[in-house]
């Protein structure tokens, strides 16, 4: 059977590489769409798991950080510090802006504010924030704007200077920027952008850093007691919170995507599989005339749609990875990691199932060919 199947495509040597083709770019589709919903995810993970805490103190009822509201009081920070197993508590805050230059549309942006941790966790030119009006900024922001170290970053005609540029820094489709306290304060009474500052949020997060040999459950009680107005997790828990948060926000919107890829990408197999056996009637016909049963020109049919797939998989692989490489490339604010193991597995076995689907649909066209029709002149 796989010695039939051999010759059958390398008789048609210019049908087999279309054939592949077209199956690659199916599945290319597919490893770019689980890519995207990946990366999504792996960006929202991220944010919590890279600014380097042991526990991080919110506000009580928030349990987010990333597209939520905290507010905890100014003395949170004195009274977590004084807990014995405590380094030291980082005050963080995020504030969302638009940033806008002539010429470019505009885009949403978080400044996230730090003190003495939280910052950007790798700079990949430039340097960290140690002036005044400091600020780094995402590649993101750097790329669509053209933007590079020593050029002036305008928010709100509140004009900062940019110390570097860092990487992964952005979560639902919005780049980061960091700052610190000290031009936060002067952002908001010199910037347009606000009015009222007792308003505006001056800590949002704490970021506690403990002690080697302290125990991080007993140490978050004590937190919990000293600070009611809070809430303590562990960054994993925080990251298990945002990455459950985006799959309810863009769960159902890239669950229609990815299975709309899944249908494309079986009715390519059935047009190819019912377009292979449409110009093979006459063989089957013979082969049936020769005895073959039906369930062995099925079993054939499968296996061949199996082997195309098989060989369409490590190109479709390479298409999805280019395009990968072109997203990031141009527009940096999206991941798309087509290469990890989970989705990668998944999307070979479902394309294995697909084939399998495909080769059965026209089936019975097979099925009720007559092989006395190939002996007709």
């Amino acid at each position: 059977m796989l010695r039939l199947i051999y010759r059958q495509l390398i008789y048609e040597p210019f049908r087999t590489t279309l054939t592949c083709l077209a199956l690659a770019s199916a599945l290319a589709l597919l490893l770019l769409l689980e890519g995207f919903q990946s990366g999504l995810l792996s960006q929202l993970k991220n944010v919590a798991l890279n600014r380097g805490a042991d526990l991080i103190v919110t506000q009580a009822g928030v349990s987010n950080f990333v597209a939520s509201r905290s507010l905890l009081p100014q003395l949170s920070r004195e009274r977590v510090e004084a807990i014995d197993g405590v380094t030291e508590a980082h005050p963080i805050t995020m504030v969302p802006v638009i940033y806008e230059q002539e010429g470019y549309r505009k885009s949403p942006i978080f400044f996230f504010v730090y003190d003495t941790g939280g910052g950007p966790s790798v700079i990949s030119s430039g340097r960290a924030v140690s002036k005044p009006r400091d600020i780094v900024i995402d590649k993101a922001l750097a790329v669509l704007y053209d933007l590079k170290p020593g050029d002036p970053f305008v928010v709100a005609d509140y004009r900062f200077q940019i110390a570097g540029i860092t990487e992964d820094t952005s979560a639902f489709f919005t780049a980061f920027s960091f700052i610190n306290y000290d031009d936060m304060i002067d952002f908001f009474f010199d910037s347009d952008l606000v009015g009222d500052i007792s308003n505006l949020p001056l800590l949002s997060y704490l970021l506690v850093e403990l002690e080697s040999d302290a125990e991080v459950s007993s140490v978050a009680a004590a937190i919990e007691r000293v600070e009611p107005n809070g809430d303590v997790f562990t960054p994993e828990q925080i990251a298990l919170n945002d990455v459950a948060l985006g799959r309810t926000l863009f769960g159902p919107v890239l669950g229609v995507l990815i299975g709309a890829g899944y249908v494309i990408a079986l009715l390519v197999v059935s047009m190819i599989m019912f377009g292979a056996v449409h110009a093979r009637l006459r063989n089957y016909g013979v082969m049936k005339a020769l005895g073959f049963p039906d369930r062995m020109l099925l079993k054939e049919m499968v296996l061949e749609s199996i082997i195309m797939i098989l060989l369409a998989f490590p190109l479709a692989l390479l298409l999805a990875q280019t395009g990968s490489w072109f997203i990031e490339t141009k527009v940096p604010l999206y991941r798309v990691p087509v290469t990890e193991f989970i989705p990668l597995l998944r999307t070979l076995i479902a394309s294995l199932l697909l084939g399998v689907a495909g080769a059965c649909l026209p089936y019975h066209i097979v099925s009720r060919q007559d092989p006395a029709v190939v002996f007709r002149s």
